[in-house]
């Protein structure tokens, strides 16, 4: 198991992702804490959903940069400090704390469960860019399509039909799938998710892989 801390977290700011060290960068060179409070807010607001306590110590970084007071922290251990406040908070919390191998095998075995149990749900191809969304959106927003692809592919069965069998190239066919105005939202608050049963399905199948891992 990993602490938070070591994991690079990609932050939702004005509707794009961006790595935590360059948001911090940014705010620091806002100018002023006044203009600086835009990126802090995004900060307190990812902390907050993910249970992540040490955001606090980030945001007073940003606030003695500007000789502000800090935010004072609870007086409580770091683990209760920590604790999710929802179920998907949970499991995503739950999920960064594994090692790189854990995190393949849990993708692994619930990609084999969805694939054993809901073929039916599968209409192209283009079906496994839902899955990878569920992933990303869900649990690791660091997760690169071409590491995606590699993890389906190996546990691809021979008998999978072709016209459903992620190809090399089958992520590259994102924006033809999904409208412009959805593009920078999470699955979950697209206007139009083509994948929508899909992506329910296996995210429950994923919630309970993580929670059940040993």
């Amino acid at each position: 198991m990993r602490n938070d801390k070591e994991e690079v977290q990609y932050i939702w700011h004005d509707g794009v992702r961006i790595c935590e060290d360059q948001l911090i960068s940014m705010a620091k060179s806002a100018g002023s804490y006044a203009l600086a409070e835009h990126y802090v807010c995004s900060l307190l607001a990812h902390g907050t959903i993910y249970g992540l306590a040490y955001i606090i110590d980030k945001v007073n970084e940003i606030r003695e940069h500007y000789q502000v007071g800090a935010i004072p922290k609870p007086n409580m251990d770091e683990d209760h400090m920590s604790m999710p406040k929802s179920e998907n908070a949970m499991v995503r919390k739950r999920y960064m704390m594994m090692e790189l191998e854990e995190r393949q095998q849990v993708i692994k075995t619930s990609l084999k469960e969805l694939i054993e149990n809901h073929q039916d749900l599968f209409r192209s191809k283009n079906d496994w860019i839902g899955i990878y969304l569920v992933i990303r959106d869900r649990v690791n927003g660091n997760l690169s399509m071409a590491d995606f692809y590699n993890n389906a592919h190996q546990i691809m069965p021979k008998c999978w039909p072709e016209r459903l069998m992620i190809g090399r190239y089958t992520m590259g066919n994102y924006s033809r799938c999904v409208d412009y105005e959805d593009r920078q939202e999470a699955y979950y608050d697209m206007e139009r998710n083509p994948w929508k049963a899909l992506c329910s399905i296996y995210w429950e199948i994923l919630k309970q892989h993580i929670l059940t891992n040993e």
